[in-house]
């Protein structure tokens, strides 16, 4: 009796050690590494290609000229005589201040000035010595300076005309506002001629850009390619998303119809 249960002693320790011993083999072959695979780069590939020929850069279309109007003083705006849309002539005038302040200080001018005149009148009658009548006609000057001063000012600060003949694009003031020195209240631009302006032309890259350089300009509203001109290259870059960048403004060799400010397009500099 105690034989039989001697062997089923080892027989079962016998089992438990098979057991163990597959356990341990099955988790060796699930931790195994797994090869990583070797990667073969052609020595004959490059990453250069054709494109890599020219410059590319994103742009803008604007007016060959187009100005941003404000006033140089404070002031009441009285009357505003455009909206936007109206075609202008140079000298027109576009907005009118209150010119009260400005008109009294053209009628103090006139009453010094008359005053002067009086004073040096009298110095005369009465003969007086030259030295005399030397300062009193270099008050007169002076006072004549004084008026001619303050009519210039009447002149300027009263009312903003069009520098050049153009198209109204912003009236950014109503009547009865109060505009201050800087604050643009027209926008004016001449629509009759484009140009293109570069927006992300990198700084690597300017360097590379000539006058009179050819260029291919791609316009997406209009879907189709036009042939360009550097006219000019600024000196002076600004940032753009942390980097340095430099406009470049191209003309058209031939400008194509139905043009709006703002459209967005690329331009490819030859090199």
């Amino acid at each position: 009796m105690k034989n039989k249960n001697s062997q089923r002693t080892k027989r079962s320790a016998l089992y438990i050690i098979i057991l163990l011993a597959l356990i341990t083999s099955a988790c060796a072959s699930n931790n195994a590494p797994t090869a990583i695979p070797t990667i073969v780069l052609d020595n004959n590939a490059s990453p250069t290609t054709a494109e890599d020929n020219n410059i590319t850069a994103s742009a803008v279309i604007v007016p060959a000229r187009y100005t941003r109007l404000s006033f140089a003083s404070v002031g009441k705006v009285t009357q505003v005589n455009v909206k936007v849309g109206d075609s202008v002539k140079a000298g027109e005038t576009l907005i009118t201040l209150d010119d009260s302040i400005l008109k009294a200080k053209v009628k103090e001018a006139e009453a010094n000035l008359s005053a002067a005149q009086a004073r040096l009148g009298l110095l005369k009658r009465q003969k007086t010595d030259q030295a005399h009548l030397d300062q009193a006609n270099a008050e007169v000057e002076r006072m004549q300076a004084y008026l001619d001063s303050a009519n210039a000012a009447l002149a300027a600060q009263s009312t903003l005309a069009a520098p050049f003949d153009g198209v109204i694009v912003e009236v950014n003031v109503a009547p009865a506002e109060i505009v201050t020195p800087g604050q643009v209240v027209i926008v004016l631009g001449d629509l009759t001629h484009f140009q293109i302006e570069t927006t992300d032309l990198s700084e690597l890259h300017v360097t590379k850009i000539q006058i009179g350089q050819p260029a291919t300009v791609f316009i997406a509203a209009l879907d189709a390619n036009f042939t360009a001109k550097v006219s000019a290259v600024d000196r002076i870059g600004a940032t753009l998303g942390g980097e340095v960048v430099f406009t470049v403004t191209l003309d058209f060799d031939d400008q194509p119809d139905n043009l709006r400010w703002g459209m967005s397009a690329d331009a490819q500099f030859d090199e």
